[in-house]
């Protein structure tokens, strides 16, 4: 058997040569012709995958180690009777950590307080559950849009309140944050979800984040409403036209990042296990593979006294992840010649980090109760 994986999915060569050989590839640089006599192909989300890389190939199993698979057709693949698989959830968690670190720097650096703002989640998957649950431990009150799930919920015999419409919710949030796929049509289409008559609703200056895909933002709104001031801080992590984006638009924002949010080492190895899993299941293996996770080279963070119990958590999260530092990389690859080669080399190279719960907080003092359960409901493990 052969078997095409990107070369940016870790460990992809341990999860599967047990049944074949590996044959790693760079994803914008696929062709028919290199697959010609490929049996799986394992792929993230800059690989677009339909009839026209597909067609008079062999290959019968499909797998993206990315949540997200707006760049599968899978119609197509259906048509053709070709397995497939993606990898739901894989890193929810390490997104969740993501806006919390971004959250927490805000308060930190931006004297934007937490506790009692309402924060809005648009998409109430597996990471849309993640950051709510981070918020609360933040103190932050949680309101939620998700008209699937709401339908969803009406129709199980649920409670379809617990969504709100989106119009009422933009009315009400000081944070806003999307985590919802990319669809072109259908019911519920996101493809510029967040335009003119989005930002028009808005009724007290916002914090913005985008951490699920570019084109879910008009961006020509979203300057717009930047001039209007409409944004308070705006932290971006996907853009329109990956890998070469607009550094205007970058230099508005408090925070950018090359389309790594989910990019934690439990994440990424989550996406290759669930997807070598169902690769094994298409096949009829009855073997399993099973990620390694590695400690972090320090994964203990002791108590210290810095003030207040909001500046010893941002020194956690900080200390498990450090989001200025991939702030500093994207921004200083803008004067690179090709600034879009530099974008996809960040993320190939992209830096070790792991989730919170790598880490232990110690020697935590018997009166910070509430700090404990704070940092706990967070991910920390607590010593």
């Amino acid at each position: 058997m052969k078997i095409w994986v990107d070369e940016n999915i870790p460990m992809g060569k341990e999860a599967f040569s047990a049944h074949g050989e590996v044959f790693p590839f760079a994803g914008r640089e696929l062709t028919r012709k290199d697959i010609a006599e490929a049996d799986a192909l394992i792929v993230r989300s800059i690989t677009r995958v339909d009839a026209r890389l597909l067609d008079g190939t062999p290959v019968s199993f499909v797998g993206t180690a990315t949540i997200g698979t707006d760049h599968i057709d899978q119609d197509y693949l259906r048509s053709r009777g070709i397995g497939f698989s993606s990898a739901p959830g894989c890193n929810a968690n390490s997104v969740g950590d993501y806006v919390t670190a971004a959250l927490a720097h805000l308060q930190a650096r931006n004297g934007f307080p937490l506790a009692g703002k309402t924060l809005g989640i648009i998409g109430h998957g597996h990471v849309g559950k993640q950051v709510e649950r981070k918020a609360l431990a933040l103190g932050m009150r949680v309101l939620k849009s998700d008209p699937p799930l709401r339908d969803a919920a009406r129709a199980a015999g649920g409670d379809p309140d617990a969504y709100m419409a989106l119009p009422a919710l933009l009315e009400q949030c000081d944070v806003l944050t999307l985590h919802v796929p990319l669809t072109l049509d259908g019911p519920c289409p996101t493809l510029k979800l967040a335009g003119a008559d989005f930002f028009a609703r808005l009724t007290r200056p916002v914090v913005l984040f985008n951490t699920c895909r570019g084109e879910v933002i008009e961006d020509t709104a979203l300057a717009a409403a930047l001039d209007a001031g409409r944004i308070r801080h705006l932290i971006l992590d996907v853009f329109t036209g990956e890998p070469r984006i607009d550094q205007n638009l970058c230099a508005r924002a408090d925070l950018v990042t090359p389309h790594i949010a989910g990019y934690s080492l439990q994440g990424k190895l989550n996406g290759t296990g669930q997807v070598a899993q169902a690769f094994r299941r298409h096949f009829g293996f009855t073997d399993q593979w099973l990620p390694e996770y590695p400690a972090p080279a320090r994964p203990v963070i002791d108590y210290a006294d810095l003030g207040s119990d909001e500046a010893f958590l941002h020194h956690c999260t900080a200390a498990a992840y450090d989001i200025t530092a991939d702030d500093a990389r994207l921004r200083e690859s803008f004067r690179e010649k090709d600034a879009g080669k530099a974008f996809d080399r960040q993320r190939r190279d992209y830096p070790v980090r792991h989730e919170f719960p790598s880490y232990t907080i110690r020697r935590l003092p018997e009166g910070k109760r509430e700090l404990r359960s704070r940092l706990a409901a967070l991910g920390f493990r607590i010593g």
